[in-house]
């Protein structure tokens, strides 16, 4: 049975999701960046950043009764388009449905949205065509594939 999940905006003002979403954060930039000594002042500074920056919104992916979350997704929602800068789903988490549910809820999140954009590395391709995700431009060499998915 797959477990349900919620989606937690973050705030740089909300210590208790941050400290939820640390583990993850954690894991998520192990093979991006060097992690300093003060993961939950990074995460903080991630959010705003991200927020200030590029008008993107940090959700935490959260599974009821787990104490820590189980991944992180990064999103912009501009009009009538959402579009999902990053996706991580923890290893220990992963082939549970994680993934495929953070992405439905994530229109609930912005219930106006009607297209949900992505680029995806070749590794994640099958993925996202099995959870309704069409191919609209192929990777290049210089360029991930770009999918598109309409939602209801």
């Amino acid at each position: 049975m797959n477990p349900e999940v919620n989606l937690t905006k973050l705030s740089v003002n909300d210590d208790i999701a941050l400290d939820r979403a640390v583990s993850a954060y954690l894991e998520f930039i192990l093979g991006c960046s060097s992690v300093g000594d003060c993961p939950k002042k990074e995460l903080a500074s991630y959010v705003a950043g991200m927020g200030a920056y590029y008008c993107s919104d940090v959700f935490s992916i959260d599974v009821p009764g787990k104490e820590s979350s189980s991944g992180l997704m990064t999103v912009c929602f501009d009009g009538d388009k959402i579009t999902v800068e990053d996706l991580f789903v923890k290893e220990e988490m992963r082939k549970r449905g994680i993934g495929r549910m953070a992405i439905e809820a994530l229109g609930g999140e912005f219930p106006i949205a009607r297209i949900m954009e992505l680029e995806s590395l070749r590794s994640a391709e099958g993925f996202y065509q099995q959870i309704g995700f069409k191919c609209v431009a192929p990777a290049t060499n210089g360029r991930l594939s770009l999918w598109r998915k309409k939602l209801n």
